[in-house]
């Protein structure tokens, strides 16, 4: 997706978020070197989330930290541990068992701090009754489920901590469909992303028939970067399920498909290009 304006005050709110985590005195250096990349980078044409990886691979070497979230994310996953019986009920008592676990996938998508003024894990707790009963404003579930059964592979691209513990609901759902099931989580720690180390601490790892890494700091999926297995994989998925408004940024411009993107639209330029509002629940497929 191209950067857009309305991302430029978003990527730096960001950046001065994890700089407030780490070391408040080291901000100013943080986002001085932030306003540069964008002065240089901020071009007609460039992808968001290409230019936010570069941000924050900046920010990290100047705060000091490999994982400024770590905290946050910890307490994620416990959160959203103590909403799986709700969640589990939710699915059990729905009509359509996929749809139900998409909505709960997506309500898990809220976890991502630094941006909307969250700053509380204790938020989606809050707000999730509301969340998983508010109907997917781009409903594209149909299209997903004819994707979906015996011999179909499909690539699961994990999106925050704590989201992915409600994923696992859907990941069964997929595979009761008779799916393989590939889970792509973070080469390494990048926001509030999912790293193969927090994917086998929140459980979500043996729920996945096979779990590969990026191999790379990226927010979203940098196609330019990808090594030839994880390449393969995403040519050869009968579906390609991508959570989360970074990975929309980084493949909605990409030859991958089909790419179902669960999400919750946060922001006016994501929603603008995926159909929805701003705060819509989206299942979007793009085949």
């Amino acid at each position: 997706m191209e950067m857009d304006p309305e991302c430029v005050p978003c990527l730096l709110g960001r950046v001065l978020f994890e700089a407030n985590l780490c070391d408040p005195k080291k901000a100013r250096a943080a986002m001085a070197d932030s306003l540069k990349i964008l002065d240089e980078g901020f071009r007609p044409g460039v992808n968001s989330a290409r230019l936010a990886t570069l941000v924050h691979k900046r920010a990290y070497k100047i705060l000091g930290r490999a994982d400024p979230y770590e905290g946050l994310k910890a307490r994620s996953v416990e959160v959203a541990s103590e909403l799986l019986p709700e969640a589990e009920a939710f699915i059990e008592r729905s009509e359509d068992r996929l749809e139900a676990a998409v909505k709960v996938a997506i309500a898990g998508n809220v976890m991502d701090f630094g941006i909307q003024g969250l700053e509380d894990p204790d938020e989606l707790s809050r707000a999730f009754g509301s969340l998983i009963s508010q109907p997917l404003g781009v409903n594209d579930v149909p299209g997903m489920r004819a994707l979906l059964g015996p011999s179909k592979r499909a690539v699961y691209l994990l999106d925050n901590c704590g989201e992915d513990v409600l994923d696992r609901l859907l990941v069964r759902e997929i595979k009761a469909l008779g799916a393989t099931v590939v889970g792509v989580v973070k080469g390494e720690p990048v926001l509030t992303d999912v790293t193969l180390k927090d994917a086998k601490a929140s459980g979500v790892h043996g729920e996945f028939d096979e779990v590969i890494g990026t191999g790379m700091f990226a927010v979203g999926l940098d196609p330019q970067r990808m090594g030839d297995r994880l390449r393969g994989e995403l040519s050869r998925a009968d579906l390609i399920i991508a959570k989360g408004m970074a990975n929309f940024e980084s493949l909605s411009d990409s030859a991958y498909r089909p790419i179902a993107y669960l999400m919750r639209a946060k922001c006016h330029p994501v929603a603008r290009a995926v159909g929805a509002r701003k705060g819509d629940n989206v299942a979007k497929l793009v085949c």
